[in-house]
């Protein structure tokens, strides 16, 4: 199987595996080949070659139009066998040939159960597939989920509509559209297969609007009912799969374009059916073993990233997680009843960590790939962990209710500017917002490692190796951040580099967000903004200088650019340099006066 069909096999895996039933499986003869079963059209022309060897005569090379010259009608199935015998039972003796197999057939494994319909049969068994539908007279697949312990719900003409239990309320459904071959009213012909009844056609309707839908061993081009209910069906929610052995041609093509369906080449109906079972199983020992199943989902998430038709599963994923996280984080685990000590207080940062990190992970992807579509979802996961149920009047406890989405200010924003990913860099800095008694404010304003950790001395209480840090919380972000992104940036220099750049821009973004004059803002003595890690680093000390560094090469880099830069682009700076430089300028003086003063 080459890339592209195994990736969209991957895809479809992932759709059974996190949406159990909604898809809806057709299969047609290519499922039933390797059991040596003839298709509905292959036991028409051997039937009338047995009719033309009891008239003595020689139906070839064309037995079709030989019996329409001979009997002026159609070629008809049951017609056929009337012709051939008298009794029903008889007709039935004729058939069996066809679908039970003899003793020697059985050793041979012809006209039983395949790989095939084993493989999908233990899938209908833990409930990734309920709806089947077939074109195919055997029994089969009905066989080989018998043989799992189910006794599916089987229609199989028009008369078990009417008595059968409405499908929504049935685990197992099993229809075979064309019947059964122990039942002589079985469709082969043309004109049989050119229309279905009401009540077939309003069930089949419902069934292609409200399911997926899995193509296999079907060609699409005889079945002219079939194929034009499922034409007209406007289902867009879930994809359509069509696995095919070759290219699909005229008819097949036409529904793939209306479904916007994907085309999966395979070998055979045994081989890819045991290999999605496998895929399936395999989801699931993973899901066992690692209940929160992190690594699996940002797969997902970078799979719905990939194809646009994706964008409403990934939407509803992420708010789907970022609930869960923000429900976790106003329950009763995080009241302010503790009493806030240094062990009660980094507890409690390791839990909202513990918390927020398969949040983070599972939106990576989004900050670094993403090219503007689903910007809003980093924003509004962000926001919403920020503005929580809690928050009061200052404790330690309400201040530390921030870290969580300082952490995924920081995680998200750090992977998005190492791949120069400016827009969801803005989502993350810029559009973020928090409300407060007057409205809503920047997000950055509280949410800093200064408005958090500094405030009431709280930074004291964050564990740290050495008890004089200048940046005990800007460091402590380093140290978590660079384990949540080691898979991403494992090279330490790199990512050394990339958390100065990020904190360095998120304290000029501060500026850029709050002051709308720059007027005289060099000797503007309110200038403020928070320092993160550089400071301790680039400070003046001896005859090392700030400016000899990768952090300021990187600063005088985006000055001389134009403001085609994207960082300009995306709204940073009201898109211009010039305000860009004289912000940093400010700063930099601002913050070198400061870091001065600290001792060494």
């Amino acid at each position: 199987m080459d890339y592209k069909a195994d990736y969209e096999i991957i895809n479809l895996v992932f759709s059974m595996y996190y949406n159990p039933g909604v898809y809806a499986l057709l299969i047609g003869s290519g499922v039933s080949k390797t059991a040596g079963i003839k298709t509905g059209w292959e036991i028409v022309l051997d039937l009338i070659g047995q009719l033309a060897a009891s008239l003595q005569e020689d139906p070839k090379p064309d037995p079709e139009t030989w019996y329409e010259t001979k009997f002026n009608e159609e070629p008809d199935y049951s017609k056929i066998l009337e012709k051939l015998t008298k009794t029903s039972s008889e007709r039935m003796n004729i058939l069996k040939k066809y679908f039970e197999p003899t003793e020697e057939e059985k050793e041979q494994k012809l006209k039983v159960p395949t790989e095939a319909h084993k493989a999908i049969a233990q899938m209908v068994k833990s409930g990734y597939i309920r709806m089947i539908l077939t074109t195919n007279f055997d029994r089969l697949l009905e066989k080989a989920i018998e043989e799992v312990g189910i006794t599916p719900d089987v229609i199989k003409s028009e008369d078990d509509f009417k008595g059968a239990m409405p499908y929504i309320h049935s685990k197992y459904f099993i229809v075979k559209l064309h019947g059964d071959y122990k039942d002589t009213r079985i469709k082969n012909t043309s004109k049989e297969l050119s229309k279905y009844s009401k009540t077939t056609n309003k069930f089949l309707d419902e069934v292609f609007d409200r399911f997926g839908l899995i193509i296999c061993g079907w060609s699409g081009k005889w079945d002219n009912a079939l194929r034009n209910t499922i034409l007209k069906s406007p289902n867009k929610r879930f994809q359509t799969y069509w696995l095919a052995k070759g290219e699909l041609e005229g008819e097949a093509k036409e529904i793939i374009q209306q479904r916007r369906a994907e085309s999966v080449q395979i070998e055979n109906a045994d081989k890819i059916f045991v290999e999605m079972l496998e895929k399936v199983k395999s989801l699931g020992e993973y899901e066992r073993k690692s209940p929160m199943s992190i690594e699996a989902e940002v797969i997902m998430v970078k799979r719905y990233l990939v194809d646009p038709k994706d964008r409403i599963r990934l939407h509803d994923f992420i708010i789907e997680r970022t609930e869960e996280v923000f429900k976790e984080l106003n329950s009763e685990r995080f009241n302010f009843k503790e009493e806030v000590n240094k062990t009660s207080f980094q507890k409690r940062m390791q839990n909202y960590e513990t918390v927020v990190e398969p949040l983070i992970k599972i939106m990576l992807p989004i900050a670094y790939y993403d090219k503007g579509e689903n910007s809003y979802l980093l924003t509004n996961a962000i926001n919403r962990i920020a503005n929580t149920e809690k928050r009061s009047s200052f404790t330690a406890w309400s201040q530390l209710q921030k870290y969580p989405s300082l952490l995924l200010l920081y995680a998200l924003g750090l992977y998005a500017l190492s791949s120069n990913n400016f827009y969801n860099l803005a989502a993350i800095l810029r559009d973020t917002k928090l409300r407060d008694g007057r409205g809503k404010i920047n997000l950055i304003n509280e949410v800093n490692p200064a408005a958090i950790f500094h405030t009431g001395n709280l930074a004291s209480l964050i564990k740290r190796p050495n008890s004089k840090e200048f940046t005990p919380a800007s460091n402590h972000l380093f140290d978590i951040i660079k384990l949540l992104l080691k898979e991403y940036i494992p090279d330490d220099n790199e990512y050394d580099e990339i958390f100065d750049r990020f904190e360095y821009l998120f304290s000029l973004n501060y500026i850029d967000l709050n002051k709308s004059d720059l007027t005289n803002l060099e000797e503007d003595n309110n200038t403020w903004a928070p320092i993160g890690r550089f400071g301790v680093k680039y400070r003046t000390v001896g005859t090392i200088h700030p400016e000899d560094s990768l952090l300021f090469d990187y600063i005088e880099d985006i000055k001389k650019s134009v403001t085609e830069f994207d960082l300009f682009k995306a709204g940073f700076f009201n898109g211009e340099v010039e305000r860009f430089d004289k912000i940093e300028k400010a700063f930099r003086k601002w913050f070198l006066e400061a870091t001065g003063k600290w001792p060494y």
